[in-house]
């Protein structure tokens, strides 16, 4: 802090040309009130999650689940998944969407877009299913997913026809497979109409040696830090990079013992920040590198470098419910 500062008078030479001397004490500077500018700068100084000082509501809050989805299916033998029998598991042609929901007549947003680790568009459904896809498109465990992937036809007791339509199939890491539904949270799949379909799949899953369907939780992928931190990612997913500079980040990390700062990842590619940033998160989304997006990353973020694995299996499964026409 300054203290005693005197008052300036002319120098003694005559020269008004703006220099000026104190008189008095000379300026003091406590030292602790100026810390070294430097100092933080690669620490995250953002607020914690959930933290919300106005009190406003959140952006995306969770609908309440409608009333016909709390009643109970199986109180009508002729209507209960307990008793559907299975008629036919078929998949796209093109090993893509079976069913696209793009109308007006729905009570809840239809979106679009193309997403590269599944090399075409995919269609999504409500606040979910596009929060999810962006997860899954840079998240290095999975290497590809499909939206709407099946259609399972049911017969129910009385004799009517059941299309179900598992939201998703991913392949992860290990290049195992899953189908998924996704909702908001544990609420809406507690809900009576949607948990029992949802039991009858597993079982009809299960009948051909096929694991149950993952329920996946939308709500922690809306989250803003969640959402803007992917928002950015996804902007720069597509960023050129140069397959020495994908070499010189791996090796960075390997010499760093497996784990890297995100700082030293974005100096060692040698390019204007700015596009330095956007190649390391084009480098994620091709599994070159992983680090989290639960939030934006900040010089601290840890770096790792994924195991290296080709996606093959969503593919395959697919393929074998695709119908054959007879020659």
């Amino acid at each position: 802090m300054l203290r005693d500062v005197g008052t300036p008078v002319a120098s003694d030479d005559g020269d008004e040309s703006g220099d000026e001397q104190f008189a008095g004490t000379n300026v003091t500077i406590d030292a602790t009130m100026v810390p070294h500018l430097a100092d933080g700068l690669d620490k995250d100084r953002r607020p914690p999650i959930g933290w919300n000082p106005t009190r406003r509501p959140p952006r995306h809050p969770v609908k309440p689940v409608p009333k016909r989805l709390l009643e109970d299916p199986s109180i009508d033998r002729s209507i209960d998944p307990a008793r559907w029998t299975l008629v036919s598991i078929r998949a796209a042609d093109d090993l893509g969407h079976v069913r696209t929901s793009m109308n007006y007549s729905q009570s809840f947003g239809t979106s679009a877009g193309f997403f590269a680790k599944t090399h075409r568009t995919q269609f999504l459904d409500g606040p979910n299913e596009p929060a999810v896809a962006d997860r899954l498109e840079m998240s290095t465990t999975c290497l590809n997913f499909q939206m709407q992937p099946i259609d399972m036809t049911f017969r129910r007791d009385d004799g009517r026809l059941i299309h179900k339509y598992p939201d998703i199939c991913i392949e992860f890491e290990d290049n195992s497979v899953r189908f998924g539904e996704i909702k908001s949270d544990e609420t809406w799949f507690d809900a009576p109409a949607i948990k029992r379909p949802l039991d009858r799949i597993d079982l009809a899953l299960g009948s051909i040696g096929i694991p149950r369907l993952l329920r996946i939780k939308g709500m922690p992928y809306r989250q803003e830090d969640a959402l803007a931190a992917h928002a950015i990612a996804m902007n720069a997913r597509l960023t050129p990079v140069n397959p020495a500079e994908a070499a010189a980040v791996r090796a960075m990390i390997t010499a760093s013992g497996g784990c890297a700062r995100y700082a030293d990842a974005v100096a060692v590619i040698g390019a204007v920040r700015a596009d330095a940033v956007d190649k390391l998160y084009a480098m994620l989304m091709r599994r070159v590198v992983s680090f989290s997006l639960t939030r934006e990353p900040h010089g601290a973020t840890p770096v790792t470098a994924p195991r290296p694995a080709e996606a093959f299996a969503l593919r395959a499964l697919l393929s074998k419910f695709v119908e054959k026409v007879a020659a």
